[in-house]
């Protein structure tokens, strides 16, 4: 639920909570007091009402049509009013509804209900005050006064008078109820629905503010976990993945720091090999050990074959660089991979580093071309790369190295190069491919192996859309495979 809705909820349930309590305090105080202030009233009394208000109006609803009833009576039938026994009915109707009645024939009181102030009554008769009202909340007694003719013409009065005092006891009693009810139930709603909304939206926002001062003390192992669906569920998600971002690439900045050691102290080893060579023979030919021709050309080959190592490894760590903060252009031809396989398979035949090797290719069963974009110079520096460092770990009679193409589902392409090398070891087999690394068996003085060979191989596959894998068994070999996305069809014709 959104912080938006859980606003407008509280909000709701401040005005809704204080309503109800107000409508039940009302019930319930005021069927208690009621009881006390209108005997008969009430849940218990006859009228059956447990809501108090229910109670009045039946009293005034009462008293309304007997005394309606009493002024029809004394326009248009007022010899009832000289029946002793309508007058004794209906005063017992009267006493019900908490009233009563005068009746006055020649200045003389004919019939009064038991109970009332008789005499007060007439001294405000006689005043002239023919009704006694009293605006506002409902207090005392009131009366009305209605004039009639008796049937033999002589003059007369029907009083009616109500007893308002115990509806107006009734309203002083339950009303300062009601009102501190209202207040406590505003009071204690609004403060609770406060507590908890704020606390909902201040705790996570507090474990917030610990999480970023972590993240600022550079403490990245701690997870921020919400389990929120709102927006501060959201801004603890975002947190989270910030976190784990910044912990990955802090992870990989101590990595990539870790592997330029290693590169330098991997490079300053294979430099110092054929440096320290290539003095031995300087040092040879100066003094005069290599006194004849032979021997001089020998110590010159010599020489320039460590040179050859070392530009090797210089170009590698240069190519790698260029490649990584991607300045190397590329050049892009659709070629056919089937065509371009076999021509390279046949110059490295004619390599003389690969006499006494059996290099075979195995095209793609059924399909006369597999077109893909790439640069010819990148791949084939890719591939001779491969087919290098395989030649470097063969060191059984024979030698194998096998290449294979085969069309994948998906618009793909594998190209697999196999040899019977001694292997990788398996838990160097996933760095293979990373910058830097190179699996300890592989530290073989003397042969300029930098140590990025195959992660140059991995950026340019990688730069012409396909990946590359490597599957290997110490003792049995080592499988590269490379897979290429097809060639669109608009990309033009082979080159």
């Amino acid at each position: 639920m959104s912080i938006r809705k859980k606003l407008i909820l509280s909000y709701a349930a401040m005005i809704a909570v204080p309503i109800l309590l107000f409508g039940l305090t009302i019930a319930l105080l005021g069927n208690l007091l009621i009881k006390d202030a209108l005997p008969g009233a009430g849940a218990g009394g006859k009228s059956g009402h447990s809501f108090p208000l229910g109670s009045i109006r039946e009293l005034f609803m009462g008293r309304n049509e007997l005394a309606s009833g009493l002024k029809f009576i004394a326009e248009h039938d007022p010899k009832l009013l000289f029946d002793q026994a309508f007058l004794t009915d209906t005063g017992a109707k009267l006493q019900e509804v908490e009233s009563g009645m005068i009746v006055i024939r020649n200045d003389e009181v004919a019939y009064a209900s038991p109970g009332l102030p008789t005499d007060k009554i007439l001294a405000n008769l006689s005043d002239g005050r023919m009704k006694a009202e009293h605006p506002g909340p409902p207090s005392g007694n009131q009366w009305d006064t209605i004039p009639f003719l008796s049937p033999d013409g002589s003059s007369g009065k029907l009083v009616i008078v109500s007893d308002m005092k115990p509806v107006a006891d009734f309203f002083k009693r339950l009303l300062p109820l009601v009102l501190l009810t209202l207040l406590g139930a505003l009071i204690v709603t609004n403060g609770l629905l406060t507590y908890f909304v704020s606390r909902s939206i201040i705790k996570p926002l507090y474990a917030l503010k610990e999480a970023a001062g972590q993240i600022r003390e550079g403490d990245l192992n701690h997870p921020i976990q919400l389990r929120r669906q709102d927006e501060i569920g959201q801004l603890g998600a975002a947190f989270e993945e910030m976190r784990v971002r910044l912990q990955a690439s802090l992870g990989a900045q101590l990595e990539l720091e870790q592997g330029r050691k290693e590169l330098l102290a991997n490079i300053s080893h294979d430099l110092k090999t054929p440096i320290t060579a290539i003095q031995g023979c300087t040092d040879c030919l100066r003094d005069g050990i290599a006194d004849t021709e032979g021997k001089r050309q020998k110590y010159v080959q010599m020489i320039a074959g460590k040179i050859a190592e070392m530009n090797r490894m210089i170009e590698e760590l240069q190519l790698y660089s260029t490649l990584d903060t991607g300045k190397l252009p590329f050049h892009w031809d659709t070629v056919d991979l089937t065509a371009y396989m076999i021509q390279l398979v046949n110059e490295l035949r004619l390599d003389p580093r690969f006499s006494g090797t059996e290099v075979t290719f195995t095209p793609s069963a059924g399909t006369e071309q597999i077109l893909i974009q790439a640069d010819r110079q990148k791949l084939h520096r890719a591939l001779m790369n491969l087919a290098d460092n395989s030649l470097q770990y063969m060191k059984g009679e024979t030698k194998k190295l096998q290449f294979s193409l085969d069309e994948e589902p998906g618009g793909l392409y594998l190209l697999q190069i196999r040899d019977n090398g001694e292997g990788i070891p398996a838990d160097a087999l996933p760095r293979v491919f990373d910058r830097f690394f190179r699996a300890q068996s592989s530290r073989s003085p003397g042969k300029g192996n930098s140590g990025l060979g195959l992660a140059i191989v991995k950026q340019i596959i990688e730069a012409h859309g396909g990946t590359a894998a490597a599957a290997s068994q110490q003792g049995e070999g080592t499988t590269i495979q490379l897979r290429f996305p097809a060639a669109k069809p608009e990309n033009g014709g082979i080159q």
